[in-house]
């Protein structure tokens, strides 16, 4: 693995990019166990999420990020809880470095699920 992979996390309220490390430390650390879902709208686009934030209702619900993990392939959810942590893996499913494109289609679906989430 990079020690350059980045992870793009999407919570209720912001977006970060953060190296793939801290994420899974961060966001998914001890509580777990950390799930991981395939995103086929971009060839070795991947997200994880922490399994425990699911059903905690002190979790927020994530409608931003929601939203961009189905423009991305994810198949549709009434609710999602919870930070998620969107990562471009080789084919060997090892995390490596998103290019500059794919990190600014993040932020342009972030931009479009907020915009319509304020409709």
């Amino acid at each position: 693995m990079s020690d350059l992979a980045m992870v793009a996390v999407v919570s209720a309220y912001n977006l970060r990019f953060i190296r793939y490390w801290d994420a899974e430390s961060r966001i998914v650390g001890d509580a777990g166990p950390k799930v991981t879902r395939p995103l086929p709208g971009v060839p070795g686009l991947h997200m994880f999420y922490d399994q425990s934030d699911v059903d905690a209702p002190h979790q927020d619900l994530n409608e931003v990020g929601r939203r961009v993990v189905e423009a991305f392939g994810h198949p549709r959810q009434d609710e999602m809880r919870g930070q998620l942590c969107i990562y471009l893996a080789d084919a060997e499913g090892v995390p490596v470095d998103m290019p500059p494109w794919l990190r600014d289609r993040i932020q342009e679906e972030v931009g479009r699920a907020r915009a319509d989430t304020r409709a």
